[in-house]
Formats: C-alpha cells, sequence, structure tokens
C-alpha cells in the first residue's frame, strides 16, 4: 500500500495502491515494469489483468487496469526521484480490509481491488 501526499488533488493522504498512467505505444507489461520502477524503485513481473473499470474525477474520466505484479528484485522505498509524477509519501504491506477507506473516498484502483478479491474479515468481526 502507498499514501498519497497530502497536496494531492484527487485523494490526499489516502492510503491506496501503486498507479500510472500508460504511455502512448506502451504495452501493459512494460507499464508495470516502468511503474514499479518510477513508484517504488523496484522490478516487478506483470502478472494476470485482475479487474477494469472508470470513473469520473472532476477535470476527466480515469480508465484503470488492475494488473497482479509480484515483486522480482529491491525492497520499494518512497518517494523515488522522478519528478512529473505522483511520488508517494510512504508504504506498507497491507490487506483488503486496508483499502475500504480509500474505495469510500472514491479510489478507483482500490474499489476494483475489492470487487476483484473482496476483503477478508477477522472472525467476530
Amino acid at each position: 500500500m502507498v499514501r498519497r501526499p497530502d497536496d494531492d488533488p484527487d485523494l490526499p493522504g489516502v492510503w491506496g495502491l501503486p498507479a500510472g498512467r500508460i504511455r502512448e505505444g506502451e504495452g501493459r507489461r512494460n507499464s508495470v515494469q516502468r511503474i514499479g520502477l518510477e513508484k517504488l524503485g523496484v522490478g516487478v513481473e506483470p502478472g494476470a489483468l485482475l479487474n477494469h473499470g472508470r470513473t469520473r474525477r472532476r477535470e476527466y474520466h480515469l480508465e484503470m487496469e488492475l494488473v497482479d505484479a509480484r515483486l522480482m528484485e529491491g525492497k520499494p522505498m518512497v518517494p523515488q526521484g522522478h519528478h512529473g509524477i505522483t511520488q508517494y509519501t510512504e508504504w506498507r504491506w497491507g490487506c483488503g480490509v486496508d483499502l475500504e477507506p480509500a474505495a469510500a473516498l472514491g479510489s478507483l484502483c482500490c474499489r476494483l481491488f475489492l470487487e476483484a478479491e473482496p476483503p477478508s474479515r477477522p472472525a467476530g468481526g
């Protein structure tokens, strides 16, 4: 999980999943690998497409694909030194239930994850 910066225009300070844009002419696999490096400083191996969807933001429509990825090399570190893209302020391991607050605030990646893999609840919860 990653925490967006407090000055983020859409989801300030919210914990969610790493995300990024697919560049012109870039395939899903290369995009996921690039985003792993730019956002977390790690090498990842993209896996299956888990879900996809869209939502409306203030000034644009956001379309997203949720892709499974396996950490292959390195340890996540934030922020990275890439300018012009959202840099996260913290990271931590989490589970689906941890993504519910962000989904309720409009995080598309968190909503897509929860649709694909509903969070398990602790016994008695």
